[in-house]
């Protein structure tokens, strides 16, 4: 304190006088121009690096007036004050908005559940402004009160039916009493909500809003309409603001667009080129006009190879893998794609931390690689009791990650068992070596650390079994996951009178081997279910179906549709005659169809390749090959399970390696318009939903083309014709 030239003087507001300063004409004690500053907000700097966004009070009015014309704000309106005002999301909706209007201001004690609720009840509230985690507690926890009544449970169900946010909060009034019974807008900003929350809550009676902003457009750029709500949607852009995605990135214009930022000319420039702000997010509008958001330009990660990740998609997906999760985070770490895994104390306490460490990978990281493609599987992860890094307002820090990791792994390394020096040991690792390209070690998870999958485990049945005489199945990879453990298995069970080979086992001699299958054939219930279901389609919906002509008339074929729903393998068949159904094969997992019993009733007694993950994965394969042998058609969905967001994911190369390596062609189907017509949370189909299946002309393999480059070139043939082909008429998912 010595060290300042003039010390700090103390101040008492009520003791400060206005004095007589004169008005200006604008009512302002300094005359103002709607040019001039008014704030220089500083952003939260989720990258590391906060720029001040300088606002004015034109920026500010912009914003206001078109808020104001939603109907959100009246005058009166009470808000509740949850966020810290320094962030510009709470400090315009919470304080200037209200204000503005002569509405009122409510302060919890403290942000503990108790001292809101006794806020709540004490002062009625209009609107609560809130970030994501906030939902995802109040979701938890209402849930979970819900699911220990039958009765509750079975009115949630018909609550999600009736899609009435005014029937909800009817149905639901104890739950909202405890709010106070006056709340009519819950707002969620700062971040995505999650979009089953979102369903949930609205399905409760919550009037759940999200709406899209930054600090560059003093905030709001799009909010839904009153009686307009699309679940995943944060809404139409607000009056006088113009939104265009510009090469996938979304640019805005409008009077709320800043100027630019403090002392930043370079930033500034880079940011606002030609009158258009770009946000560094990425997007696209639907045909309504709705913005949707995918992701964050300097959050994806780049692969080696070109391939681009979006790891906030990845950490949701992985996140509703298991209850248990609470928090994932996702990051490229020593050349590898790598995860943290917040998790609950109850489960290490339960179980330990290796057996959390294993709970976590079977239930979460491995259902996840199993579906996903092979450049976004989850390499290593870690566990942690510990929150990770957000902002205040709940966006991820993802630049803090690695340093996150880091102090999580600063502890001493285990000890390295010696390397095994059976010869059963360095085959196995050889053929290890010839799939993957990262080192091998002995302790290694096959699945987990090295990404064997299902195709990969074929070749090492094959390979075990002509080299070693051992019959190896899946659940035997699930037994001994480790690179050590497999060999030593394989070591205990060898056939002494077999003479060990260095050489791969390739597909060509997979699929040929002999015992050849045997097929299943229809039964007549196949082709009465089949009249059914054309019957109850053409009642229900609206299927176009196109391109017929590009299905060869005779010989070998596989058909490849993208996955869209349950019952996409119908859509295909609809038009078929019996002739053609009777040699055409459809490929399902055995997963999906013991969910549903018609669905397996019709399987069993169809021309249904069935596929058990757990167990015959090589069987299945064959068969299909053997169908294509035979002269017929094979239906395969190399997507290998339905889409979760409606659009195309990565494909898969078991139909590749069969049309490459028997010479058959390849008959792409776009699908559109199924996945909104039988949502999979969804109770009942939606009624009158069009639906367009379009054949397209078949596709062979170049000579020097690899399975995965025809795989993807399928596959992008595929989704430009999905993209062409017009949508289903999407209803709005939540009303007042």
């Amino acid at each position: 304190m010595g060290a300042l030239e003039k010390k700090p003087k103390l101040l008492v507001l009520e003791d400060v006088s206005g004095g007589d300063t004169p008005k200006a004409e604008s009512g302002w004690l300094i005359e103002r121009e709607e040019s001039d500053l008014a704030f220089i907000v500083y952003t939260s700097g989720t990258t590391g690096n906060p720029k001040g966004v300088m606002l004015t009070f034109a920026n500010l009015y912009a914003n206001m007036k078109a808020v104001y014309e939603a109907k959100y704000y009246y005058e009166g309106i009470r808000v509740l004050a949850l966020l810290p005002f320094h962030h510009i999301l709470p400090l315009m909706g919470t304080v200037v908005m209200p204000l503005s209007i002569c509405g009122k201001l409510v302060f919890p004690k403290s942000l503990s559940p108790i001292d809101m609720a006794e806020a709540l009840q004490k002062y009625p509230v209009d609107m609560v402004i809130a970030v994501p985690r906030f939902y995802e507690l109040l979701h938890t926890n209402i849930l979970a009160k819900i699911s220990q009544s039958k009765l509750a449970s079975a009115l949630f169900k018909a609550a999600k039916f009736a899609n009435s946010e005014f029937l909800s909060q009817k149905i639901f009034s104890a739950i909202h009493k405890k709010f106070g019974g006056e709340v009519k807008f819950w707002i969620s900003g700062g971040a995505a909500l999650d979009r089953k929350v979102w369903r949930d809550l609205s399905a409760l009676g919550f009037g759940i809003r999200e709406g899209y902003g930054m600090t560059e457009c003093a905030p709001i750029i799009t909010f839904p309409r009153i009686g307009n709500v699309k679940v995943g949607s944060p809404g139409e852009p607000l009056p006088g603001v113009e939104i265009r995605i510009i090469d996938g990135e979304i640019a805005v214009r409008g009077g709320n667009v800043t100027s630019g930022y403090y002392n930043r000319p370079q930033e500034t420039s880079e940011s606002i080129r030609n009158g258009w702000l770009y946000t560094g997010d990425l997007g696209y509008i639907d045909e309504d006009g709705f913005l949707f958001i995918t992701g964050r330009r300097k959050e994806i990660i780049v692969l080696p190879n070109g391939k681009n990740i979006n790891p906030a998609e990845i950490e949701a997906q992985i996140k509703r893998q298991s209850k248990e999760i609470l928090e994932v985070g996702v990051l490229m770490y020593e050349n590898v794609l790598q995860a943290i895994v917040r998790v609950p104390p109850e489960l290490l306490e339960r179980l330990g931390n290796e057996g959390a460490h294993d709970f976590i990978r079977n239930s979460a990281i491995l259902p996840f690689n199993r579906s996903t493609a092979t450049y976004k599987r989850i390499i290593r992860f870690a566990i942690t009791l510990d929150e990770l890094p957000r902002t205040r307002v709940g966006k991820l820090k993802r630049y803090h990650l690695a340093s996150y990791l880091e102090n999580i792994s600063a502890q001493k390394p285990a000890e390295i068992a010696p390397e095994p020096s059976s010869d059963v040991y360095a085959l196995i690792k050889g053929v290890l070596k010839s799939q993957i390209s990262m080192p091998v070690r002995p302790d290694a998870h096959m699945e987990m650390d090295l990404g064997l999958d299902s195709l990969g485990k074929i070749s090492m049945q094959c390979f075990v079994r002509e080299n070693f005489g051992v019959e190896v199945s899946e659940r035997d990879f699930e037994k001994y996951p480790t690179l050590r453990k497999f060999s030593e298995m394989v070591e205990l069970n060898r056939d002494a009178s077999f003479e060990p080979q260095t050489k791969n086992v390739t597909w060509s001699k997979i699929i040929s081997a002999p015992p050849l299958p045997v097929l299943p054939k229809p039964h007549f219930l196949h082709f009465a279910s089949i009249s059914i279901f054309k019957f109850l389609t053409k009642l229900i919906y609206k299927v176009e179906t196109s391109g017929l002509e590009n299905l060869p008339e005779t010989g070998p074929a596989i058909i490849a549709p993208n996955h869209q729903s349950y019952v996409d393998g119908l859509f295909v068949a609809l038009t078929y005659s019996k002739t053609r159904l009777y040699s055409t094969y459809f490929f399902a997992k055995l997963r999906s169809i013991i969910k549903r019993g018609f669905i397996r009733a019709f399987a069993l007694r169809s021309n249904v390749i069935i596929m058990d993950i757990n167990d015959n994965v090589s069987e299945a394969i064959r068969k299909m090959a053997q169908v294509l042998r035979e002269g017929g058609r094979v239906v395969i969905f190399p997507e290998g399970t339905r889409t979760k967001d409606g659009m195309i994911a990565e494909f898969k190369q078991s139909f590749a390696i069969l049309a490459k390596e028997m010479n058959v062609p390849v008959v792409p189907v776009a699908i559109r318009g199924a996945y909104e017509a039988l949502k999979p949370d969804a109770t009942f189909p939606d009624f009158g939903a069009a639906i367009n299946v379009k054949y397209l002309p078949p596709m062979t393999p170049n000579a020097d083309e690899s399975y995965e480059d025809f795989s993807a070139r399928v596959r992008s043939e595929v989704e430009r014709q999905w993209e062409k082909l017009p949508s289903a008429k999407k209803s709005t998912e939540s009303r007042r």
